[in-house]
Order: structure tokens, then sequence, then C-alpha cells
């Protein structure tokens, strides 16, 4: 293999890939990427067993070729080199990288010693998304997601497709997050409905290697799930199970309901939380129809409340709830009015925006 190639186009294609590297002691390949010229590209790849990517690079090929060579080491050279141009070539199993003033031979393993990258069938069926509109979905209802080894269903993010629209739900069983994204925003050609579970840490990659520009096509195929744009491929594999009927616990109607401004109760949440007790816990006091009591104690190093203005509909109550766990859903709102819907001290809360269909966020409250 021997080609040229800009430092930037090359830095992206590490940046990308990279985040697919592991440190595997019994596969130290793993930690390697693969660099291979095909069809007039210049492909890097790399693989942790469950996610796979794939990035296109632009340079000139002179002579076709592949090899694999440690990431950290290679992407450290080329974060530091200075100049923007850099020639790389191949002998036996070693990867040579020139530039004006700097040259290094680094020690590779063959191609074939490297994982089968997997490959996704793009059939007729798929799903078409702007980058930037998935991106955002993701990084809402994310921040619901769970971790778990008994229940593998919840580490990870429900995609489903429906005829009119797509929905990303997430949940720990504390909370739940849920976007929905219009048929009229996406261009989707599958013929009937799918559920599938990404992973956590799939989900989690989205947001940082696809560009908020790019067209997202997504394929599902065999058990996996292929985002693709026109220079990234990344593979993953799906979570086996069911997901939990969620609709069940999402509140139809509630009791109290409290309209405030966002950036007002953020604050609040903010200070209050700073004397939360052990369990970072925050209480909603209604007793006023235009104020928002939110209140917090310890018993080490005092108390403290703040008065949000607010319009309130219903009785008084007194409603704690976990204050991370509730300013996490209040951040992820859109725009500057917030409504949040109580239901008492053991059924969940619903928080959304005025007039916003497309997002909503359920809490369960500390039962006292």
């Amino acid at each position: 293999m021997k080609l040229i190639i800009l430092k930037n186009h090359l830095k992206a294609g590490l940046d990308a890939v990279g985040r697919a590297v592991t440190s595997n002691l019994n596969l130290p390949v793993l930690g390697n990427i693969l660099i291979k010229t095909t069809n007039n590209q210049i492909k890097l790849s790399a693989t942790n067993l469950e996610i796979a990517i794939t990035k296109s690079v632009y340079g000139k090929i002179i002579e076709d070729g592949s090899i694999t060579i440690p990431y950290g080491v290679l992407a450290n050279i080329i974060n530091n080199v200075s100049s923007e141009r850099i020639n790389l070539e191949t002998k036996q199993n070693n990867l040579i990288i020139k530039t004006d003033n700097y040259e290094a031979k680094l020690s590779g393993i063959a191609e074939s010693e490297f994982p089968i990258v997997p490959k996704v069938k793009e059939g007729k069926e798929y799903l078409e998304i702007n980058g930037g509109l998935l991106k955002d979905n993701v990084e809402r209802v994310i921040i619901a997601a769970g971790i778990s080894d008994l229940r593998p269903e919840i580490s990870g993010m429900l995609f489903r497709i429906e005829s009119s629209e797509l929905k990303l739900v997430a949940t720990d069983t504390f909370r739940l997050a849920e976007g929905k994204i219009p048929n009229s925003q996406i261009k989707n050609n599958f013929k009937q409905g799918m559920d599938v579970i990404v992973p956590l840490k799939t989900a989690q990659e989205i947001s940082k290697v696809i560009d908020a520009e790019d067209a997202v096509e997504i394929h599902i195929d065999n058990n996996q799930i292929l985002f693709k744009t026109k220079e990234l491929e990344m593979v993953s594999r799906l979570i086996e199970g069911k997901f939990p009927d969620y609709n069940s616990i999402v509140p139809k109607d509630t009791d109290i309901q409290v309209s405030t401004t966002k950036e007002d109760f953020i604050s609040a949440l903010k200070l209050t939380g700073s004397l939360g007790s052990r369990i970072s816990e925050v209480k909603l006091k209604t007793g006023n129809k235009k104020v928002l009591e939110v209140y917090s104690s310890d018993n080490a190093l005092g108390e403290n409340n703040y008065l949000v203005p607010a319009k309130i509909n219903g009785a008084e109550s007194q409603i704690s709830f976990n204050w991370r766990f509730l300013l996490d859903g209040i951040k992820a709102i859109s725009g500057d009015q917030v409504l949040i819907g109580l239901n008492g001290e053991s059924k969940p809360a619903m928080i959304n925006a005025p007039g916003d269909a497309t997002y909503f966020y359920v809490l369960m409250p500390i039962k006292q």
C-alpha cells in the first residue's frame, strides 16, 4: 500500500474509528485499526466485536494494500506532526510514515489477523433521517437509559419504526423518555412496524460520530443494525429480548399541573440540590397557586428553598424527587416553558413542553 493523505483527513478518520477501539489482552489486535484501500477509497476500520466503525477518507492512492496498526501510537503521531501532507507506505507488516521533516516505522499486523468487519445487507427497506435530527433525539432520550445485567432489554434504546413515525425510547425503570420523529421528517421504506433495541454504547456513539449535516440511512438485518452516511458506517449488534410495555406507566391525566419557565426551574434545582440529602432529594410544594416551592434539607448541612414563579392547577401537595433525574428531564425539554404533571407521592410525574407532542419524560417520585 502506498498513499498520500492530508493530516486533517486522516485525523478525522482516526477520531471516528477510534471510538470502537478497545484493549483486550486475549485479542490484542482489537487495539489496532485497519487501513485499507479498496475501490479507489481509503477506509479506516475498527471494532470491539460489538460495534464496528468504518470511515472513508480522501487521499491519493498510489498502490493498493492494507495493514492494521495500533491505534494509540498512530493517533498520537498524526496529532503531533506539523506537516499537512503525509505519506503512508507498507513494507511487509510495517507502516512507514513520512512527512517533510519526520519519518517513523510502525510494526503492524496483517489484515488476515483482524476480525471480520460485520456487514448488514442493504435491502429495499431502510429509514433515512437527517443526522442532526437523529442526534438531537438520541441525546434527549438516552438520559433515561439504564444498565442492567439482569435485564439487558433496558440496557439500550428502543427504536420503534411505525407507519407514521419513528419512536426512540429509553428507561431505567425509575424514569422514561420518549422522542417521536414524524414521517414528514424522515424517509421510511419499511413495509411494516419493527422494534429493535440498540445497545446503550451504540446509542452514545451515534451522537459522537455522525455529523449533523449528513443524511443517515438505517438498515436492519440478522440481529444487526447499520447507521450509514456518505463517509461513515457503524454496525452494531442488537439486544435480544422484548422492551418493556411502557405505555401502561405513562400518565394519561395528572392531578396537579405546574407551568413554569424552564431556566427558572433549572436554577432552582441546581441551588436547592446542593443541600439535598444523600439520595439527592428535593421536595416540590404546590400550596401557592402562583409559586412553586423547591425545598431540600440535610441534617449535617442545613436546608434551603427556592420560590419559582408558576401557574399551578390542583390541590396542595408535597412530592419528593431525585433532583438530578428531575434536572435531566427539564434540560431535555425544548423551548422556554415546561409543564410538570404531578400525581401524588406514589405515581409517576409527566414532564413535557406546551404544545410539543414529540417528547416527554416520566419520573417516579421518591416515596416517603
